[in-house]
């Protein structure tokens, strides 16, 4: 079955797109709260680490007593290792749903587009040709990744991070129009 891809208005992404280039389509995340079973380990990392700074406020609390400044003084530095242990096992999921409501996406002839304001503007742009690498995860929600990028982290390690189209209703359609894109063929779909 064919279904022609009909380029859109390219309304607010006429200033990003190249002269030869069309919008095909745009959309967004859908917001909201999202767990996955990989988040767990860090969850319970976050709180034995929340666990132990709030052990160490209260243990220094009881033994530094009413000593003047300093017995006051003395359990605040468990605070904010504290915070970082409440923002490992809920905190973070409460950013992904920030950043992800504060995301558009854009699909052109070329590429792929993740434009975010949060707390900074970002606009990010991926090639999509015959050698990009494609992972659709179907679903109600569905998620494709097309484009890897290696990041340096801690001791030299690099690590990826994977960038795409999250969550969005109708993905069989934008995954189609990707294939469309690197097999040269935008005048149909699969």
């Amino acid at each position: 079955m064919t279904d022609a891809i009909t380029p859109i208005d390219p309304g607010g992404w006429a200033s990003y797109l190249d002269p030869d280039e069309q919008l095909l389509w745009e959309g967004a995340p859908n917001p909201g709260v999202r767990f996955r079973a990989a988040d767990l380990p860090i969850m319970i990392f976050g709180a034995f680490f929340g666990g132990f700074a709030l052990f160490w406020i209260i243990m220094a609390s009881w033994i530094t007593g009413e000593t003047g400044f300093v017995g006051y003084i003395f359990p605040l530095f468990g605070l904010p290792f504290l915070a970082v242990g409440i923002y490992l096992v809920v905190g973070r999921f409460f950013m992904d749903a920030y950043m992800r409501k504060r995301t558009r996406y854009a699909l052109t002839t070329k590429r792929g587009i993740i434009a975010t304001q949060a707390f900074a503007r970002s606009l990010k742009s991926y090639p999509i040709d015959a050698d990009t690498e494609v992972d659709y995860q179907p679903g109600e929600e569905a998620s494709i990744f097309f484009a890897t990028e290696f990041r340096r982290g801690s001791k030299g390690r690099t690590y990826s991070v994977r960038h795409g189209f999250e969550y969005i209703p109708g993905g069989d359609q934008v995954y189609r129009m990707i294939r469309a894109i690197q097999q040269d063929r935008i005048g149909d779909t699969e």
